[in-house]
C-alpha cells in the first residue's frame, strides 16, 4: 500500500472518490464484538470502546468515550456503554485471541 502512495505521489495525480471509500465501508461495523477498555490518564479513568470484527480482529476501531474520577463509576459506566453498543447484548460473540497471528520475528 505504501508503494502505491509513493507511485501516487511520484504522478501528481489526484485522487478520486473511490481512493477513500475504504473510510466510508462501516458494513463491517454489524458483526463486530464490543470491547470495553479503561486507561488511567492524566488523573482521570477513561474509557473506550473497541470495536474489533470478530472473523478479522486486527479490523478495529477504538473510540473514546467519557472519562471519570472515579475507577468504580468509570467501571460501571463501561460496562452498560459496551452493552448499548453491542449488536450482541448477551455477551455471546467472542474474539479469539489465537486468530491474531502476529509474527515478531
Amino acid at each position: 500500500m505504501l508503494d502505491f502512495i509513493e507511485e501516487t505521489y511520484a504522478t501528481n495525480k489526484p485522487g478520486t472518490a473511490e481512493d477513500a471509500d475504504f473510510i466510508l465501508d462501516d458494513f463491517w461495523l454489524q458483526d463486530t464484538v464490543v470491547i470495553e477498555n479503561i486507561e488511567r490518564r492524566h488523573g482521570a479513568w477513561n474509557i473506550f470502546l473497541v470495536f474489533a470484527h470478530h472473523l478479522q480482529p486486527l479490523k478495529l476501531i477504538k473510540r473514546s468515550i467519557t472519562n471519570f474520577s472515579s475507577l468504580k463509576k468509570a467501571a460501571l459506566t463501561a460496562h452498560y456503554m459496551r452493552r448499548l453498543a453491542a449488536k450482541d447484548q448477551r455477551g455471546t460473540m467472542y474474539l479469539n485471541a489465537q486468530s491474531i497471528n502476529i509474527n515478531l520475528s
